[in-house]
């Protein structure tokens, strides 16, 4: 599974560059130089304004939903999906545009925050066992110390630093 998604992001980090670059070259010829140039850094500076204002009223949902005790998945997903839109807004092309711009719609970005929550819900705790370079079993659950389960160890007496 690690192979196959080294794989992927290979060939997303060779392809998309390749296409951006053959996308920018066909505007550049139908629209000129200059005011493709414009263009590129136009949307850079809107996608930066619109990255700032849904990241602040994700953050404002945030605060009021940890307030009222509510789960904030979903929202912290919506933060991660609006972090990768202005990646691709700040990226310079046509193409990640389209994808940055469509991560800030609310219905699609709700969409996938949603799909996102569920694909993790899926995976156990310290969802890693196993795997190489992975965690172990349950470290970190409450109750264990970080150990793969064992019981927590007495308390040092007082005075004394456990490290």
């Amino acid at each position: 599974m690690h192979v196959a998604m080294c794989g992927i992001l290979a060939l997303l980090f060779l392809i998309v560059p390749a296409t951006e670059i053959y996308v920018i070259i066909k505007v550049g010829g139908l629209l000129g130089a200059l005011p493709t140039l414009a263009l590129v850094a136009l949307t850079a500076i809107v996608g930066a304004a619109l990255v700032k204002r849904q990241g602040t009223k994700t953050l404002q949902k945030l605060q009021g939903a940890m307030a009222n005790g509510r789960g904030a998945a979903k929202i912290i997903a919506e933060s991660v999906l609006i972090l990768v839109a202005g990646v691709t807004l700040l990226a310079p092309g046509f193409i990640t545009d389209i994808v940055g711009i469509a991560l800030l719609l609310p219905p699609i970005r709700s969409y996938l925050a949603g799909r996102m929550v569920e694909k993790m819900k899926s995976v156990p705790i310290g969802g890693m066992a196993g795997m190489p370079g992975g965690f172990a079993g349950n470290a970190g659950a409450p109750g264990s110390n970080g150990e793969g389960g064992e019981p927590p160890a007495d308390p040092p007496p007082p005075g004394v630093i456990d490290v």
